[in-house]
Parts: structure tokens; C-alpha cells; sequence
């Protein structure tokens, strides 16, 4: 999977510096098909190989340390003092998939996405667990997640979210008020007019729709053929789908059930009339 994220964030970078993968092969004497399987994630890429291309392509400091990230930890190789570091498991690789996917789909039913959490909404959503954790480890909780929302300030990436009705709701009387609540719906609202943001709302009224219960994560990427990978977040279980089979039934359920939800258009005044009424 490294090999994957590697490999597309360096034919993005190519395609940047409009070079064409057999000049990228005449400049570095290496073969064309040498560069089709690195992209593509077929082949790994040394260090200082990477150097090499990252050079070529005149890549900035962002993009040459997600791109040495992504090819240590293909070699099996973990670097030290990341944001990946400060989580454990499978949230790892999903920090990695947040940081390279050319796009990213969300569904969520009851919780706002973690990307789109206000602050407060963090304190309160994190003071809520049982058994109750330490304040400092609450509070190293809501930075981590407030560094991971950085990556919303990447225009290159595109991120799509189709929130429940059920989720805004809940937040009615989150710490005793509806404070939470006004800040974070308008916080929702200013969103939608973010360029690389799309946000769609399931309202009550449209009533029952296919895997309204379901909450997972589409990681796309544009290699060829493309590539989609589903994470799954449960209760007590977190899972990575790979298998083509099992990933396109949740393409299938993503395209219904952007189609259940109100349009981006339509969200952002749902989301503001919510706003006046608390």
C-alpha cells in the first residue's frame, strides 16, 4: 500500500512539472518501464533513487517527507517523529491514506466526521468515553485530531462528506447547551464553500435510505487502473478493505446514498436554518 501512496504522489509531482514519464526515463537513464512500476506502485523506490526524481520534479519540503515517509515504510521502515507516530493500529495507515489520497468519501450516521469536528465538539465527544481518560490525555487527543484536519488545506486532495440528519441532532444538548451545537453546524455551513470540500446532509424527512447505519471512509487514488481502498470503524473494531469485490459494494452505497442526501447547494441552507432555530 506505501508503494501505492509513493508512487501516485510522485506521478502527481511529474505531472506538475509537465515532464512525461519517457523524459523523466532520458533525464535519469533509467527505463520507462522502470517509471510505470514505480508510479503505479508495482516497484519501490530507494532513498536516494527517490532524491533523484524528487529533484527533477523541483518538489517541495511537504512533498519530498510524505514521499520518503511512504518509501521507508515500504522497506518496512517507520520514521520517527511523524503524526502517524502519535496514533497506534490500523490509524496509522489511515493517517497515511488522508495524507496522499487524490480523494477522500465519508459517510458518517451519528458521530460528525473527524475532520469537520469543532474543537469543543472534540473535548465533549472524547470526555464521553468509558472508562473516563486522564485530561491530559484528552487534551493530546483533540490536538492530534486538530493537526490531522490540516490536511483539508491540501487543494490537491478532494474530500466528500454525506452526514446523517442523526449526527447533527444528537449534539443537541452537548455540555448542558446548545453552544456546541451552534458552532459546530455553522462551522458545517462555512465548510461547504471551501473548494475541495463538498458536503451533503441526509435529512429525517427523506426518510429510510441503503446503509444509513454504515459509517466507513473512501481512499481514492488516481493511478491506473485507479484504486480504492474502504476503512470500517466500529465500536471495537477498525478493518481496511482491499478486496475489489468487497470495495465496489461501497462504491455502489456511496453513489446511493449521495443521491438520498441533499445537494451541496441545498445542505448549506439546511445547515443555516439549523443554525437560526438553536
Amino acid at each position: 500500500m506505501h508503494k501505492v501512496i509513493c508512487g501516485w504522489r510522485l506521478r502527481h509531482l511529474r505531472e506538475h512539472a509537465s515532464l512525461t514519464q519517457k523524459e523523466v526515463a532520458e533525464r535519469t537513464g533509467w527505463s520507462q518501464g522502470r517509471i510505470t512500476n514505480i508510479e503505479s506502485g508495482k516497484s519501490g523506490i530507494p532513498p536516494h533513487r527517490l532524491d533523484v526524481l524528487l529533484d527533477l520534479y523541483g518538489a517541495d519540503e511537504a512533498s519530498r517527507k510524505q514521499c520518503h515517509e511512504q518509501a521507508l515504510l515500504a522497506e518496512g521502515r517507520a520514521p520517527r517523529d511523524t503524526l502517524r507516530t502519535r496514533f497506534q493500529g490500523d490509524m496509522q495507515l489511515v493517517i497515511d491514506m488522508e495524507l496522499s489520497a487524490q480523494t477522500r468519501w465519508e459517510h458518517a450516521s451519528m458521530i460528525i466526521p473527524g475532520l469537520l469536528q469543532t474543537e469543543a465538539y472534540m473535548f465533549n465527544l472524547f470526555r464521553a468515553y468509558r472508562p473516563s481518560l486522564p485530561q491530559n490525555k484528552i487534551e493530546q487527543d483533540v490536538a492530534d485530531r486538530l493537526e490531522r484536519q490540516t490536511v483539508l488545506d491540501n487543494a490537491d486532495q478532494r474530500f466528500w462528506f454525506v452526514i446523517d440528519e442523526a449526527a447533527l441532532q444528537r449534539m443537541e444538548n452537548t455540555g448542558g447547551s446548545r453552544a456546541v451545537l451552534r458552532e459546530q453546524i455553522a462551522y458545517l455551513a462555512n465548510a461547504v464553500d471551501r473548494p475541495n470540500i463538498e458536503i451533503q446532509v441526509v435529512p429525517f424527512r427523506h426518510g429510510y435510505y441503503l446503509g444509513q447505519a454504515a459509517n466507513y471512509v473512501i481512499f481514492g487514488y488516481d493511478t491506473n487502473p485507479p484504486v480504492h481502498l474502504v476503512y470500517l470503524e466500529s465500536y471495537d473494531d477498525r478493518d481496511t478493505l482491499h478486496d475489489a469485490i468487497k470495495v465496489g459494494k461501497y462504491l455502489t452505497l456511496w453513489d446511493h446514498q449521495k443521491a438520498a442526501a441533499l445537494g451541496p447547494e441545498q445542505t448549506r441552507s439546511f445547515l443555516r436554518g439549523m443554525a437560526r432555530s438553536s
